[in-house]
C-alpha cells in the first residue's frame, strides 16, 4: 500500500488523474485552473511524479503556438474505478 501511496498520494496527484481523465487530453494552464488551489510548482512536481510511474503522458507539440498536453495512459486509465469508488465514499461518508 505504501508504494501505490507514494505514486498516488499527496495533496493533488488524485486530483490531477481525475481532471485529466474529464478531458482525455488537456494543457498545462487549463489543468492548473481546473484544479482548484494548486501551484504551478505543486503541478509540475505531481505531473512529473506521474509521468515517471506511467500513468500520464506528456505531448509537447512544436507547432505554433507551442504547447503541451498531458493524457492518461492505459496504466492511469486503469486506476479511474478506483478513484471514482473514493469519491463516491467521500460523497457518502464525509459530508
Amino acid at each position: 500500500m505504501s508504494q501505490v501511496l507514494d505514486v498516488v498520494g499527496g495533496k493533488w496527484r488524485m486530483n490531477i488523474l481525475w481532471v485529466i481523465n474529464k478531458h482525455k487530453k488537456i494543457r498545462f494552464n487549463q489543468l492548473r485552473r481546473e484544479v482548484e488551489g494548486i501551484t504551478t510548482i505543486s503541478l509540475t512536481r505531481g505531473l512529473d511524479v506521474l509521468i515517471e510511474n506511467q500513468l500520464v503522458e506528456k505531448y509537447d507539440y512544436e507547432s505554433l503556438p507551442l504547447h503541451t498536453e498531458y493524457e492518461l495512459t492505459e496504466k492511469g486509465k486503469s486506476l479511474m474505478p478506483i478513484l471514482k469508488d473514493l469519491n463516491q465514499w467521500g460523497k457518502e461518508w464525509l459530508h
